[in-house]
């Protein structure tokens, strides 16, 4: 009797460590799961900080850009992450049910009712994820996570209720840049600039997005969004390489001169970006030097030739 008092307390030790295993596991992964949410909001915060700086001029573009692209990857891949963490759940839970029938053969019959129990309060999730995975609904799409489309469909259903959201708008917008789906986000910005054509974020962005689908074409509507940011902000960078370009593809290389000479001025000393306006800055006064002293039997040819060798 002694002996069997002892074996069932040594038994009842040993299911209790051999139960909070997991649980002190799964408290670890609770705690990684958290620090992922809190970079991923960080990192949100700092995109949305940089995007700030770009419209109100205090910080370079190319900087902008770069510091943009790092943490867009880090976004990415800390919501892979997370949803690694959500899908390893399951896993932790089929892993515990596993721990059911070994336990059981060594509790005998002091634990095969707890046993049961367990397995058949487990045994509907586990058909369900099974379900789910069989189904394909866990895994994303194009290699983004589902937690990310599925922020973007309740970004879009809020909108729905609330098209007049202009923040909302902004950022499906710079979501589906994100994802890739740049059509998308070129709807999301045309939204929000008829919500706020007098917002320079917003204009800036759109406007922005448009060169970026056809860089060749610079006529027409970004045109004219172009021109309108200048005129809210004739230091605007973006505004002044456009109408610099826009003005160099008419030939209209004085007006070229103008806007990147002051483009020239609004970067910052020493940087790539003001090294290359630089550069282009120099073959376009060597154009108007080559114009002012050509010949009159052959108007333009010189200028046309040095034009081609000054694209930008």
């Amino acid at each position: 009797m002694f002996v069997i008092i002892v074996l069932s307390g040594f038994l009842a030790l040993f299911a209790a460590w051999f139960l909070t295993r997991p649980i002190k596991g799964r408290a670890a992964a609770e705690g990684h799961q958290i620090a992922l949410e809190l970079t991923r909001d960080e990192t949100l915060k700092q995109l949305r900080e940089i995007e700030s700086d770009r419209s109100d001029g205090r910080i370079d573009e190319l900087v902008a850009r770069e510091e943009t692209a790092r943490l867009k990857y880090t976004l990415a891949q800390t919501l892979r992450a997370l949803e690694a963490g959500s899908q390893a759940a399951p896993v932790g839970t089929e892993r515990l049910t596993r721990r059911g029938p070994v336990l059981v053969g060594l509790l005998a019959v002091l634990t095969i009712a707890a046993g049961s129990m367990d397995y058949w309060q487990n045994k509907p999730a586990l058909l369900t994820f099974a379900t789910l995975n069989a189904k394909g609904r866990v895994r994303g799409v194009h290699g983004f996570p589902p937690m990310v489309l599925s922020m973007v469909a309740k970004l879009k259903r809020h909108l729905v209720r609330h098209p007049r959201d202009t923040s909302g708008w902004l950022e499906l917008a710079r979501a589906n840049i994100v994802l890739g789906n740049l059509k998308g986000a070129r709807a999301a910005y045309a939204r929000a600039y008829r919500l706020a054509p007098d917002d320079e974020a917003v204009l800036a962005s759109y406007a922005w997005i448009l060169y970026s689908a056809h860089p060749a074409k610079t006529t027409g509507r970004v045109d004219t969004l172009f021109h309108r940011l200048y005129k809210q902000d004739p230091r605007q960078q973006d505004a002044l390489w456009f109408l610099g370009l826009a003005a160099y593809n008419r030939h209209h290389f004085h007006k070229t001169l103008m806007y990147w000479a002051k483009l020239e001025q609004e970067l910052p000393p020493g940087s790539k970006a003001r090294n290359g306006v630089e550069t282009a800055v120099g073959k376009i006064r060597t154009i108007l030097a080559a114009e002012q002293g050509r010949s009159p039997a052959s108007p333009g040819q010189g200028a046309r030739t040095q034009a081609k060798a000054a694209a930008p």
